[in-house]
């Protein structure tokens, strides 16, 4: 039977095989997905204003104001955390992030192909 310590070390050696993106989706949510869905639906369709990371850790309020706004334009509600995990809803069902991601992707006819790069979703 594995200690405590060694339990920590294999946890931590998988999360290390793990990208940031794949770390962001277990982790799912906080003040930086919230800041990242404003980038996200900002250039997809200009439905909010964008702000960073920065913003989403000192002014969370107006990010999530602004996340919230721009994802009910295309029928999905978002209940933000500055800690904890965002929770999204597509006609009142529980959806995960990047099943709200990939439908407005769809809404508009894009693909993640068509996104700018490296803005981090």
């Amino acid at each position: 039977m594995a200690n405590r310590e060694e339990n920590i070390k294999k946890i931590n050696d998988e999360l290390e095989l793990m990208s940031d993106e794949e770390l962001d989706q277990v982790a799912g949510g906080s003040w930086k997905s919230t800041a990242g869905d404003t980038r996200f639906l900002n250039d997809l369709a200009g439905l909010c204003d964008r702000f960073g990371a920065t913003a989403g850790f000192f002014k969370f309020g107006t990010v999530s104001d602004e996340a919230t706004k721009g994802w009910s334009k295309i029928g999905i509600q978002v209940n933000t955390s500055w800690f904890g995990e965002n929770y999204y809803y597509l006609e009142g069902k529980p959806i995960r992030r990047e099943e709200a991601l990939n439908y407005a992707l769809k809404k508009f006819g894009k693909t993640w192909k068509d996104m700018p790069e490296g803005k981090g979703y």
